[in-house]
């Protein structure tokens, strides 16, 4: 899907929703679905900066917590990245595949199943889940035939 197009369903979604998709949350939102790969804040805003040369730092901030919020995006936490989140309505969190080597990104689904097998673990454990993220991390099929001598 063309960023535009992309830009254009998450606007709908907002209005839908009656939540504010200002120009600026819609300008990172575009850097992010451009770059197809995890960007931190500060690669964001030397974006913008190209762009808007008086960006600051708490204007990209502030976006990416209102993209967090509603799942537009998703913060990888272990290197403090953000990455374009599920593009289609529900907008929600997906389990990545990070690579220690090259550090791409890759959203994938779980089943209902596993999800509630996972919820249950948890529960036995007297722990409940706040959200659906997992980030699991190995060695990309690239960087594995890399490695093969």
């Amino acid at each position: 899907m063309s960023t535009a197009n992309y830009i254009q369903r998450v606007s709908d979604y907002c209005s839908q929703n009656k939540l504010k998709f200002t120009p600026n949350r819609a300008a990172v939102l575009a850097i992010l679905h451009q770059h197809q790969q995890a960007l931190s804040a500060y690669d964001i805003l030397a974006k913008l900066q190209q762009q808007q040369q008086n960006t600051k730092p708490p204007t990209v901030y502030r976006a990416l917590d209102f993209l967090l919020q509603y799942h537009f995006i998703q913060h990888i936490e272990s290197s403090s990245r953000y990455i374009i989140g599920h593009q289609h309505a529900p907008f929600t969190p997906q389990p990545l595949l990070i690579c220690t080597d090259c550090k791409s990104v890759t959203q994938i689904s779980l089943s209902k199943s596993l999800k509630i097998e996972l919820d249950q673990f948890a529960g036995q454990q007297g722990f409940r889940l706040h959200s659906q993220s997992y980030e699991l991390q190995g060695l990309c099929s690239s960087c594995q035939q890399g490695q093969v001598s």
